[in-house]
């Protein structure tokens, strides 16, 4: 039977919600998602291995006082993640303080420098690995790529492909990445070169939201309600034999009202579930694995 690696990955984000009016609120910076969220997932999972995106940057640490204030502050999280097959790898979001507002940084240079300075901070933090890292808000550029290949980092997790936004809110482009992993070129991330880090997109799939006028390439994320989730999901799971999923821990709270997030554990579980039963049902071996296993397992997938 044909193997179907499932990467379970959770991002410590703080806790947006569209209960707020501006859902990218980047200056209310809490985090409930980690503090009872996760707590909530791993005694779900029952020792399935899983991947965790910690937070520690500028903000967190201007807000917070340290980089390692996540660690600091909640340890029998870091410890619950440890015990129950978790892995906690580096997340940082880029951004800068203008005019007493969070902002996302968007020039070339400044993001790279901003990277470098968070980076020098968090590789000696002995609670996180930060040779596997991902960007929030998508943010790359082939500056910021060759850096993290110079600097040995072994895996970036940043792209979400097929995708491309420059609005007031965000700006990414992925457009050319399909959910294939791969060695970024030189003179293009998005495409197939000879780099040694490895990229590993979340995995998009078409998703149509109520709001939606047309399915769009969103992650995979177990938080989103069923039936747009899984709409195409047995064409994906015939054609492929992985998948990286992806989702918030506060979006498994009961905090927020969303035309796509549930903000609902069980819907959470069922997906978990049905996800499993896909598998099996297209006559593949459901195998969870961590981001880290890619390392030494490439070429399986």
């Amino acid at each position: 039977m044909e193997n179907f690696y499932i990467f379970l990955t959770f991002d410590i984000d703080q806790d947006f919600s569209p209960g707020n009016k501006n859902y990218y609120n980047r200056d209310n910076i809490k985090f409930k998602g980690f503090e009872e969220g996760i707590i909530k997932i791993i005694d779900q999972l029952n020792e399935v291995p899983f991947s965790v995106f910690l937070r520690a940057d500028y903000q967190v640490k201007e807000v917070y006082g340290s980089y390692d204030y996540l660690i600091d502050k909640y340890p029998y999280v870091i410890d619950k993640i440890k015990e129950n097959n978790g892995e906690i790898n580096w997340h940082i979001h880029l951004y800068e303080k203008i005019n007493n507002r969070w902002k996302q940084i968007k020039k070339e240079k400044k993001v790279v420098e901003r990277f470098q300075i968070d980076y020098d901070n968090v590789k000696d933090l002995s609670s996180i690995n930060s040779n596997i890292v991902r960007i929030g808000e998508c943010v790359m550029n082939d500056k910021l790529m060759e850096f993290m290949n110079n600097n040995n980092i072994k895996i970036d997790s940043t792209a979400l492909p097929g995708r491309k936004r420059n609005d007031t809110e965000k700006y990414f482009n992925w457009e050319k990445t399909n959910n294939s992993f791969y060695h970024p070129s030189k003179t293009d991330y998005q495409t197939i070169g000879d780099y040694e880090i490895l990229e590993v997109p979340m995995t998009t799939i078409d998703v149509e939201a109520e709001y939606d006028d047309q399915p769009y390439k969103r992650y995979f994320n177990l938080s989103f309600k069923t039936k747009p989730l899984f709409e195409n999901m047995n064409k994906y799971i015939r054609d492929n034999n992985f998948l990286v999923t992806i989702t918030h821990p506060y979006e498994i709270l009961n905090e927020g009202n969303h035309g796509l997030i549930s903000y609902n554990f069980n819907i959470f579980c069922e997906n978990l579930k049905l996800l499993i039963d896909y598998v099996k049902k297209a006559g593949k071996n459901p195998v969870f694995k961590k981001i880290g296993d890619i390392i030494n397992e490439e070429n399986n997938f």
